[in-house]
């Protein structure tokens, strides 16, 4: 079970995180915990995140707020499955929240550059105590209305925000201008595999916020193929080389919304790195933290388990301070092994699967027989590691062949230098 401390600042001693790396030899044990209560789990929660962690006047206090409520209702519909608000309906397990329900008005008005964070938390308190039925008789449809008379999402210039505020909208009922090319340039981009096979968090991050969003959170079926699967099978391998545990959540959470079941070692390797955060009552002074990987994580159990505690352990007897929530630790390889290949690779006419067998006796020779097991669990975990091997190691020269645009502005064409 997580471990909590009391009431000592996190670096005081007095708890040991435990380990949760990614690729090491699978558990079977399945995660346990104590009956649903969702409200009572919730309230020191959002107890800590509205009143304690940070100032309401700061972004990240927005920020915060909005993904706490956002796996709330995400929980709510998975253990309901899709039955709607009833845990909350007494309201008070978010009361602290309802100073900024009831201004968020004058908020929007003020802050309209943050509209996506108000509306988020406004719409998710509505739907959790189930005021969120009455339609366009609510604080949160008339600050939706309001968005779109603005024009606030003709503002934005990413695809992506564009999509996630049409789904925010769509949620009172409030169609967006038709931008009959969004969702097909957003599969354009998720269909790229190859980009997810290079280090890049932040693309990782936005296709997996695709399937959210096409999927809406998996009421529908996002309508994805293959390649996509392909794109978040590779996003996952870095994950994994990462030991990247928000990230592999959230990508575990992707596939299962677009019907694929992830690796069962990536999975086995969530399932024991809940075991691994703490939580410090009053320990959090400011800093980032790794709220955002267990909240996912937690996410990510739901899924596959509703019926477990929604909050991950029961925390009910605590006074809500500022929760502090320390990440489990983790050894990454990816830094090491792209290192090496940036030196050796370029000199090397290895073919791939030579490479990759260097490779791993290099990072064992440097950090020890877990790391050459970690990455040989790795290369086991997915039939698509070849592929995703091929691209990631950079096989071939750069400038050996130059790609000319044609006069038309559209045709490729291949020229050997």
């Amino acid at each position: 079970m997580t471990v909590i401390l009391p009431f000592t600042h996190p670096g005081a001693g007095g708890g040991k995180i435990r380990r949760a790396d990614i690729g090491t030899l699978p558990s079977h044990q399945p995660p346990t915990g104590p009956g649903l209560s969702a409200a009572g789990a919730a309230a020191p929660w959002v107890e800590s995140f509205a009143r304690h962690r940070r100032s309401p006047q700061d972004v990240y206090w927005l920020k915060e707020n909005a993904e706490l409520l956002s796996l709330l209702r995400v929980m709510q519909q998975w253990v309901g499955r899709g039955a709607g608000a009833g845990d909350f309906g007494d309201e008070a397990a978010l009361s602290p929240l309802r100073p900024f329900y009831d201004r968020a008005a004058r908020q929007l008005q003020f802050f309209p550059q943050y509209y996506r964070f108000i509306l988020s938390i406004c719409l998710d308190y509505e739907d959790l105590i189930g005021t969120g039925r009455l339609g366009p008789n609510t604080r949160a449809a008339e600050l939706a209305h309001w968005v779109a008379h603005q024009g606030l999402v003709e503002a934005e210039m990413s695809d992506l925000q564009r999509a996630e505020a049409r789904q925010l909208l769509a949620r009172r009922g409030i169609a967006v201008p038709v931008d009959p090319g969004l969702d097909d340039r957003l599969r354009r981009f998720a269909r790229r595999s190859q980009t997810f096979a290079i280090p890049n968090r932040k693309a990782a991050y936005e296709l997996t916020h695709i399937v959210f969003y096409l999927s809406d959170y998996g009421r529908r079926d996002p309508g994805l193929d293959d390649a996509v699967q392909c794109s978040l099978t590779y996003a996952g391998l870095l994950a994994c080389l990462d030991q990247d545990l928000d990230l592999l959540s959230e990508i575990c959470i992707a596939l299962r919304y677009c019907g694929v079941t992830p690796p069962s070692l990536w999975e086995q390797a969530l399932t024991r790195a809940l075991e691994g955060f703490v939580i410090t009552p009053d320990g959090f002074e400011g800093h980032m933290d790794g709220y955002h990987a267990y909240f996912v994580t937690l996410w990510w159990q739901q899924i596959c388990a509703p019926a477990e505690q929604p909050l991950g352990v029961d925390i009910g007897g605590l006074r809500a301070g500022a929760f502090h929530i320390a990440m489990p630790e983790t050894t990454s390889l990816l830094r090491p092994l792209s290192a090496w290949l940036l030196d050796v690779g370029e000199h090397s006419q290895m073919p791939a699967p030579q490479l990759w067998r260097s490779a791993v006796n290099e990072m064992t020779a440097q950090h020890g027989p877990q790391a050459g097991q970690q990455l040989c669990d790795l290369q086991q975990s997915s039939p698509m590691f070849e592929g995703f091997w091929r691209i990631f190691s950079r096989r071939g020269k750069a400038l050996h062949k130059t790609r000319r645009i044609n006069s038309d502005g559209i045709s490729l064409t291949d020229q050997t230098r």
